[in-house]
């Protein structure tokens, strides 16, 4: 019986060895690696593309809002003082 183990997982590994690299649908590693390049450049254009068009959209809020609301003036409010005032209440002390 040890026998026939034996000579079942020999075989075994024999074919298995014999066809391991002459495989032709294997992808080589710097196929594999340009790739993953091409993927990871077109996600970034992809990515700088859609910034940019939150940007645009942004740019046109924003100039939007600035031609519709005038710029407000700010008045004085009622109960400030007059500098000239305080300085003579500080000298009338």
């Amino acid at each position: 019986m040890k026998k026939l183990g034996f000579v079942v997982v020999g075989s075994a590994a024999l074919a298995l060895a014999a066809c391991g690299s002459k495989n032709a649908d294997q992808l080589n590693e710097g196929e594999a690696q340009n790739v993953e390049a091409n993927v990871l450049n077109d996600l970034a254009d992809n990515a700088a593309n859609a910034e940019v068009e939150a940007l645009g959209t942004q740019e046109q809020q924003l100039n939007a809002e600035t031609n519709e609301a005038p710029a407000a003036v700010e008045e004085p409010a009622a109960n400030t003082t007059d500098p000239k005032q305080v300085e003579d209440d500080v000298q009338g002390m």
